[in-house]
């Protein structure tokens, strides 16, 4: 599993956070690095991080799916 980053950048409309994730291989100079994200492995997880992951990759998620369904799921997107 690749490191992620987060790096500071303005609060804007879409990203209030005032931070992005990225790749730390991605990482250029003028970046200002705002702290490391931790990357759970989907075993790691909660069943409600599962389905939050799958979510955000834009599939559907069974309402009543085991995590062992979750877990398989979450391995089967491309990184």
């Amino acid at each position: 599993m690749s490191e992620t980053l987060k790096i500071k950048c303005p609060v804007v409309e879409g990203n209030d956070l005032g931070f992005y994730v990225i790749e730390a291989k991605d990482l250029v100079d003028g970046m200002k690095l705002f702290g490391e994200v931790e990357v759970k492995s989907p075993e790691d997880m909660t069943v409600a991080e599962l389905k939050a992951t799958l979510a955000e990759a834009g599939m559907d998620v069974p309402e009543h799916a085991k995590k062992a369904d979750l877990i398989a799921l979450c391995l089967s997107l491309p990184e």
